[in-house]
C-alpha cells in the first residue's frame, strides 16, 4: 500500500497520546511508591523519568514503527530488570508500540519478523524472571508459584496477542480506506471527464441543430431576399410573394430558436414539455417542410414505398433533419428550381431515405467570383443559391445516422445530380425480420450503381 508522506508525520494526537500515557505512568509510579505495593530500587524522580522515556518514542510510531517498538522494549526490559519502572501503564505503552508496528509498517514481512522477535524477547525475559524468582518463592508452594507464573504468562499473551491482531486489523482498515479514497478520486475524475464530454456533445448537438434547422431557413431567406431585390421594380407581385416567404421563414426560425433556448435554459418539466414538440420535429412535419421548399421554387416529388411503421421521436427527428439538410443543399447547389425526388422506403428491418436532385454533371458548387446583373429572376436565384458551404451538413447527417446505428452515403450520381441515401434500422419492437422487403424502385436501383466516395461525400454542406 502506497503511503502518503504527509500521513506518516507525527500529529497533534500523537503528542497528546504521549503526554497522557506519560502522565498516567508517573501517577501510577507515585502511587506504587507511596503504598509500597511494588518495590522500587531507585528514587521516584528516576522512576518518573523512565516512564517518560518509554513513552516518548510513540511520537514516531507512524514513520518508524519497528525502530520505535524496539527502543520501547529495550527501555522497558532494562528498567524492569533494574526495578526502576512501574508495571501498570508501561505495559499499555509497550502494547501501543507492538500495535503500531502492525498498523503502520508498510513492509508486512518486516512487520511480522519485528513483532515476532519482540514477543520472543519479552517472553524470554519473563521466563528468565520466573526462574530467578523461583529461588525466592518464600511461603508459596510450587503449585501456587506455577499458577502465579501462568497468570503472568497469560496476561502477556493477551496483551501482545491483542496488539498483534488489532494492529493487523488497523492495517487492513487503512488499506481499505486508502482504496476507497483512490476509488473516490478516480470516480470524481471520471465524473469531471464525463461532464466535459457531455458538454462537448451538447455543444455539437446544438451546433448541429442550428446548422440543420436555422441554416435551412436562412438559406431560403437569402434566396428570396435576392429575388425580391431583383424583382422589386420589374415584377412587384413576385417581390411581394418573396417577402411573404421571407416573413414566414423568419417566423419559423424564431420559433426554432425559441424552442432551442427553452431547452437550454428551462429546467421545469412542464415548460420543457410544452416546447418539446417544436424543438423535435418528426415525420408529421415533413409535408410542411416540403411545402416551404416548393414555395422557394423547388419541384419536389415525394414517394413513400412500403407500409409506414411507428418510429421513436429521435428517429423521426433524425430523418427530418436529413431531408431538411438535403433540400437545403439541393437549393444551394442545384438551384432553387431543381427537380428533387424524396423517397421513403420502409423495408423489413430498416427505413431508407433517398433525396436526389437533377443537377447537371458539369455544374460546379463554387460561387462565381463576379456575378453581373442578370435580366432573368430565375438565373438570379440560381446564382445566389450556389454558395460555398462549411462542410458540416453531411458530417452532421452522418453523425446522426451513426448515433442511431444507421449509415449515410452522399455523392454525385452517374447521370448527373446528387444523391443522399440514409439507412436507419427500426427499433426492435418494430422490425420484422420475416417480412419481405418492398420492391426496389428502378430509378433508385440505377442510382445505387455509383456509390459515392469519401472525398465526394464531403464536397457539399
Amino acid at each position: 500500500m502506497a503511503e502518503n508522506p504527509a500521513s506518516l508525520r507525527p500529529t497533534r494526537g500523537d503528542v497528546y497520546l504521549v503526554l497522557a500515557l506519560a502522565a498516567a505512568s508517573m501517577v501510577f509510579a507515585v502511587l506504587y511508591n507511596t503504598t509500597g505495593y511494588w518495590p522500587f530500587k531507585g528514587p521516584l524522580w528516576l522512576i518518573c523519568l523512565m516512564s517518560a522515556l518509554v513513552t516518548v518514542p510513540l511520537i514516531w510510531r507512524r514513520c518508524y514503527p519497528s525502530q520505535m517498538a524496539w527502543v520501547q522494549t529495550t527501555i522497558f526490559v532494562t528498567a524492569q530488570v533494574l526495578e526502576i519502572m512501574e508495571p501498570g501503564v508501561t505495559q499499555i505503552i509497550v502494547f501501543m508500540g507492538v500495535y503500531s508496528v502492525g498498523a503502520w509498517q508498510s513492509n508486512r514481512t518486516a512487520a511480522f519478523v519485528s513483532r515476532l522477535l519482540l514477543c520472543v524477547g519479552i517472553f524470554v525475559y519473563l521466563l528468565v524472571s520466573t526462574v530467578m524468582q523461583f529461588n525466592a518463592i518464600g511461603d508459596m508452594t510450587v503449585l501456587q508459584f506455577a499458577a502465579a507464573s501462568a497468570v503472568s504468562f497469560l496476561i502477556n499473551i493477551a496483551f501482545f496477542g491483542g496488539a498483534w491482531l488489532f494492529g493487523n486489523r488497523a492495517w487492513s482498515q487503512r488499506k481499505l480506506l486508502n482504496e476507497l479514497r483512490f476509488a473516490n478520486a478516480e470516480v470524481r475524475t471520471q465524473e469531471h471527464q464525463l461532464t466535459r464530454q457531455a458538454l462537448d456533445l451538447e455543444r455539437v448537438r446544438i451546433a448541429r441543430e442550428l446548422h440543420d434547422g436555422i441554416a435551412h431557413h436562412i438559406t431560403g431567406v437569402g434566396i428570396h431576399a435576392a429575388a425580391a431585390r431583383r424583382s422589386l421594380e420589374k415584377n412587384p407581385d413576385k417581390a411581394r410573394e418573396s417577402l411573404k416567404t421571407i416573413e414566414s421563414s423568419t417566423r419559423e426560425t424564431v420559433d426554432e430558436l425559441r424552442a432551442l433556448v427553452y431547452t437550454l435554459r428551462d429546467t421545469d418539466e412542464a415548460v420543457t414539455d410544452e416546447h418539446s414538440t417544436k424543438g423535435n420535429p418528426g415525420l408529421g412535419d415533413i409535408p410542411a417542410l416540403i411545402d416551404a421548399s416548393r414555395r422557394s421554387g423547388q419541384r419536389i416529388d415525394v414517394h413513400t414505398i412500403g407500409q409506414p411503421r411507428p418510429l421513436t421521436p429521435i428517429t423521426e427527428m433524425s430523418i427530418y433533419r436529413v431531408i431538411q439538410e438535403s433540400l437545403t443543399n439541393c437549393r444551394r447547389y442545384a438551384g432553387s428550381h431543381a427537380e428533387v425526388d424524396v423517397r421513403l422506403r420502409y423495408g423489413s428491418a430498416e427505413l431508407e431515405v433517398e433525396i436526389s436532385d437533377s443537377r447537371s454533371p458539369g455544374a460546379l458548387p463554387e460561387e462565381p467570383h463576379h456575378d453581373p446583373e442578370p435580366s432573368d429572376d430565375n438565373a438570379t436565384d440560381t446564382r445566389v443559391a450556389k454558395q460555398t458551404g462549411l462542410g458540416l451538413g453531411i458530417v452532421g447527417m452522418r453523425e446522426r445516422m451513426s448515433a442511431m446505428g444507421g449509415s449515410l452515403e452522399a455523392g454525385p450520381k452517374s447521370r448527373g445530380g446528387w444523391l443522399v441515401r440514409a439507412q436507419i434500422p427500426y427499433p426492435r419492437n418494430v422490425a420484422d425480420p420475416e417480412a419481405a422487403d418492398s420492391e426496389p424502385d428502378p430509378e433508385a436501383a440505377g442510382a445505387r450503381t455509383a456509390p459515392p466516395t469519401s472525398t465526394e461525400s464531403t464536397a457539399k454542406a
